[in-house]
């Protein structure tokens, strides 16, 4: 007569397999908030004039970050009565190039 093994037990492993899943996700979170701070944009300060645009049909909302060095521009659309974003321009690349070309 055999006598059947014990089973054994799973414990230990599911123990050690929810440790290794802790310690994965705990590195995930820490290391994308160290990105997150990174890459966090300043507060910015804004102006807004309304004005038009060349080739636009309607009046045009311009705003511009002073902070960020960032400038959008949103048109009306009469349709879907929503504004909508007409264009936008990152100031500091563009005065980069400026001075790249001899531009004052």
């Amino acid at each position: 007569m055999t006598h059947p093994r014990p089973p054994r037990s799973r414990r230990p492993l599911l123990i050690a397999l929810n440790l290794a899943l802790l310690v994965l996700l705990g590195g995930l979170h820490w290391s994308a908030d160290a990105e997150a701070r990174q890459s966090a944009r300043a507060r910015g300060r804004y102006i807004g004039v309304a004005g038009g645009a060349p080739g636009a049909s309607g009046d045009v909302f311009w705003i511009l970050d002073t902070i960020n060095r960032e400038m959008i521009a949103l048109a009306w659309d009469p349709n879907t009565k929503a504004s909508v974003l007409a264009g936008y321009r990152d100031l500091a690349i563009d005065a980069a190039a400026a001075v790249q070309r001899g531009v004052r």
